[in-house]
Formats: structure tokens, sequence, C-alpha cells
């Protein structure tokens, strides 16, 4: 069995147009991109055998014949100079009314088949825990469901990413569904994304869209300006160690770790500013994944659903790190292989340019 046949099925041909044969699909490449380019490392990935495939940036699928038209944000519109500044010192920045109210209802209906029939990466974090409610947790949502699909290559938010980086490109690592159910007393604990991911570089950041009217004291809190430190901190499977065999992270000594700090207590202590903002449905949370954040949990009489979906990007100076103790092991189990060695761009199939 050939590299291929670890590919999730629905990655198969979403951008080479394969069907075509060789030749045909060639000259259509060449009509996308204006000219072809050498072949990605993640391209051997839909069997492509050839020296030549479309260049880094892809062309986005064809839109649904029944999907109606939704608005494209405008980056410059929505990301002033200062907002840019701000979003470079302190870490992560809400932005207000960003997505329309036709996004964020298209996303509802999408979340609603994605928690009745899920991916292989969704974790069910408070049932794992055993802690009551419901704490749903999906990734690559955007290679399965055509909402998703559109919001990712069509609503703007990669040039959103692109703009708040300083970047000319703005690669999809992933897209991420977390919904907690009223009363799911199951926390976020403290982390920062960039432990995680098999990542290095400075230009990588997340878009958090609220679907939901969530206020400051049980949504995300961050960290004022964590996202300078670079931790490398030793990660866990929000559900415990125990719970989860899909995001696995064992292969590095705790030692080599650094240390995540008692954020509760530093706040507590006056020591850091956590950044909380009540947030209505189509606001966005805009942050470097280097940036602590975390989350409580929902009181168990509490009545809101809190629905939230990110979207993360890699800008130019970001390379694939194939160090142990990232969600990379787990991800080519589920079929998700980007098929890029150590240092290579991100640029792949798998992770394409759509600012």
């Amino acid at each position: 069995r050939g590299r291929s046949s670890r590919v999730h099925p629905s990655l198969a041909g979403m951008y080479l147009p394969l069907h075509l044969g060789m030749s045909g699909a060639k000259a259509a490449m060449g009509r996308f991109s204006g000219g072809l380019a050498r072949l990605p490392p993640c391209a051997r990935l839909l069997g492509v055998r050839t020296s030549t495939v479309v260049a880094a940036r892809a062309p986005p699928p064809p839109p649904s014949p029944s999907a109606q038209p939704l608005p494209r944000v405008d980056a410059s519109a929505v990301l002033t100079a200062d907002d840019v500044a701000r979003f470079a010192a302190e870490g992560a920045i809400v932005v207000r009314n960003v997505f329309s109210p036709e996004w964020v209802e298209t996303m509802r209906v999408a979340v609603e088949d994605n928690m009745a029939s899920p991916g292989p990466l969704c974790d069910e974090h408070a049932a794992a825990a055993q802690s009551g409610g419901r704490f749903h947790d999906d990734q690559f949502l955007w290679t399965r469901h055509e909402a998703f699909r559109r919001f990712v290559t069509e609503s703007g938010a990669g040039a959103i990413a692109a703009r708040a980086l300083g970047s000319s490109s703005a690669h999809i690592f992933y897209d991420q569904l977390l919904v907690k159910e009223p009363g799911t007393s199951t926390p976020t604990p403290w982390h920062n994304d960039t432990s995680y991911w098999q990542l290095t570089g400075s230009q990588i950041c997340s878009i958090w869209v609220a679907l939901d009217t969530v206020p400051g004291a049980t949504g995300v809190g961050y960290v004022k300006g964590s996202h300078l430190w670079n931790l490398k901190h030793r990660v866990t499977n929000f559900s415990g160690d125990a719970h989860s065999a899909k995001n696995t992270y064992e292969g590095v000594a705790a030692e080599n770790f650094d240390e995540l700090p008692d954020v509760s207590a530093k706040e507590a202590a006056g020591e850091f500013e956590v950044l909380r903002w009540d947030m209505e449905p189509g606001d966005i949370i805009l942050f470097y994944s280097s940036a602590i954040h975390g989350a409580p949990g929902l009181a168990k009489n509490s009545t809101r659903r809190r629905r939230g979906y990110a979207t993360r990007w890699c800008g130019d100076d970001v390379r694939y790190d194939a160090r142990p103790g990232t969600m990379d092991k787990g991800w080519r189990a589920a079929g998700y292989d980007c098929g890029l060695s150590q240092g290579d761009p991100i640029a792949c199939a798998l992770h394409p340019n759509l600012a």
C-alpha cells in the first residue's frame, strides 16, 4: 500500500483535477494558477506521479449549485492598522460584527449536522471525563461539510488572518468546532495551541467565531502578552490523557517541556491580565496561537449553549516540525497525513493558501 492509502477519503481530489487524466489535469492546473510549480511533498498523497502540480495556492472548489451567495468580508475594512498593532502587542483582540447573520445561521445548521455525525477526530470530552453535559470537539469539518468548506474558502477569513499576521499567505491548518451544552461543567484547561502543533514559525493565528451569545465570564480568556513567551508546554487531551486514543502526545520526557504557569493564581495576585469579552454571534476573537488561553465550564443550571467555530491559519514563515508529542500522530492515524518532511514550508494540499 502506498502513502496515498492514508489519505482521508474526504480529501481525495479536493484541489487537483485528477479525473481529467494527467494531461488534462496539467492543462486545468495551468488555467487555475497561471503556471505550474514543483510538486509539493503532500501531492504524493493524492497519487500524483509527475514533477509538476498546481502552485502552492490552491483554487477553491466550485460552489454548490444550490448554495446561496454569502458575503465575503473585506479584511482591510475589518482590521485597522491600530487593530493589527494591538494584536501584535497583546496577542488577542475582539472584532465585532465581522460575519453576517446569514453566515452564522448557515454554520449553526452545519454544527447540528456534525454533532449528529462527527468525523474521525471527534472527542466528547464531558462524556469521557464523566462530568455531565456535552463538550463536543471535532476537527477538519471543512473537508466534510459544504457550509464549513464555503466559510474556509469564501468568507474572507484567510485574508483577515494574512492581514493580522503581516503575511502574503494564509494556509488553513485545520478548523475546529467546540460546543459546550448547557450545564457542561468541564473546563477548557489553560494551554497554548502551538504546543500541540507540528509547526515552527511566528505567523500562526486562529479566528474564533461566536455562534451564540457568550458572556465574558464563561468564554475563553487570553493571558495578555503571553504569545511572546513562545512556551512549549506539555500537553494533554482535554478529556485527560487516559480518555482518548485519537489525540496522543507521548514520546517526550517531561523535563523537555516549558512549565505552564498557574494562570488562575497569577491572575488573582494581579500578576497576569486575562483578556475576556462578552461575545455576540458573528463577533470574532483573533489570537496568536502561542497565547495562553482557557475557559471555565458552564454552571449546572445554565441555559445557554456555547458554540464556537475556530479556523487555524499559517503565514509565510511557518514550517512543518516532525517533533514528537504533537497532534500529528493522531492526524496521520485518522488519514490526515500532510506528507511533509522536517523543515518543509507548510504549503500543501492539506493546508492550501486561502489568503
